[in-house]
């Protein structure tokens, strides 16, 4: 990630005139440009001068990978310790680019049907290594002359337990300067880190968060999401409802469908219930198939329990899920290929 006020800094320690900076950003935030010398408004020097001592982006890709149907790119970074973090760039028919970000090399909350808990947690991205992620895939884009229109925290990691470093990533992404992707067009997701949601309610910029819930009760959530233990079902809700108190803002509901464990009716009657009156909007995800046992709800079930939580007047949708063929979708993220 470039940072202007790192450019300015640097070249004017190396008596370079200070206008040279905002060419710097432009070329690479806006023209998508991945090394200096592909800047000939830049004099020679200075191009060498900047690839020696700041690079564009703070990993090298490693491997990548495109879907059968050409809808979804993933994307393996090597970072400089050596680490590996995945990405995912996702296009959909509406017109949508929606980049799938990262925050942490893997994640420490185990969730029963997630590929990426059973990797564990090896440390915080850093803000820069998480826009960074959207960067890379925006250069992409921009060569076919399009851009990442949507950010979506939802690849490997908790993202309220990297809080500041996500939150700086985020004012990145936002800044028209820089990728310019609007507040409404970020979604951060959380497992239900409860002091991360109470601090989100204080927060200026009004981007989207979506709780991954994935049971409508106590005991079966714990049995699928060991943070319920820590952080309960009662305590959460009342988050919840404190921040869309404070916020005006609606909150998605994450709510991934597993045969025969969280997809019969009464389950379905029981979430309605749960969060009935709130201002909100349930995701029903297809399960994804990893190697941890789980199945999919299938068409049949996920439709039902979609119609009746429909039928208590919530707004609810199943989620199209993409690139799957290539481990690219939701709770697959393992680094097991690429």
């Amino acid at each position: 990630m470039i940072e202007k006020t790192k450019i300015i800094e640097f070249l004017k320690k190396n008596e370079i005139p200070a206008f040279r900076a905002s060419q710097i950003i432009h070329a690479v935030y806006k023209e998508g440009k991945s090394s200096y010398d592909e800047m000939p408004v830049l004099p020679k020097e200075v191009r060498k001068l900047l690839t020696e001592n700041i690079p564009i982006l703070s990993f090298v890709v490693e491997r990548q990978s495109e879907s059968k149907k050409s809808d979804t790119i993933k994307a393996l970074f090597k970072l400089k310790d050596g680490n590996f973090i995945e990405g995912v760039l996702m296009r959909f028919k509406d017109g949508r680019n929606s980049v799938c970000v990262s925050c942490q090399v893997g994640c420490g909350l185990k969730c029963a049907f997630c590929a990426t808990g059973a990797i564990g947690l090896k440390r915080h991205l850093s803000d820069e290594e998480i826009s960074d992620q959207v960067l890379y895939f925006n250069q992409i884009l921009l060569k076919e002359k399009q851009k990442v229109s949507h950010v979506v925290f939802m690849g490997m990691g908790e993202p309220l337990l990297n809080y500041d470093a996500v939150m700086k990533a985020i004012g990145t992404i936002n800044d028209p300067e820089c990728l310019g992707i609007g507040a409404r067009h970020i979604t951060v997701s959380t497992s239900g880190v409860v002091p991360g949601i109470e601090k989100l309610a204080g927060e200026k910029i009004q981007f989207n968060l979506a709780v991954s819930l994935h049971a409508p009760n106590q005991k079966l959530r714990a049995q699928l999401m060991p943070i319920a233990v820590s952080y309960k079902l009662d305590s959460l809700m009342k988050a919840i409802k404190d921040y869309i108190e404070k916020t005006h803002r609606r909150v998605s509901y994450e709510y991934v469908m597993l045969k025969d464990v969280n997809d019969s009716p009464e389950l379905a009657r029981e979430l309605a219930s749960l969060v009935r009156g709130q201002l909100c909007h349930i995701n029903l995800i297809p399960y994804n198939q990893t190697y941890l046992g789980f199945k999919n709800a299938g068409k049949t079930n996920i439709d039902k329990f979609a119609e009746i939580i429909a039928s208590y007047d919530i707004p609810v949708t199943v989620r199209v899920s993409l690139g799957q063929d290539i481990d690219a979708a939701c709770g697959q993220l393992s680094l097991k290929r690429c």
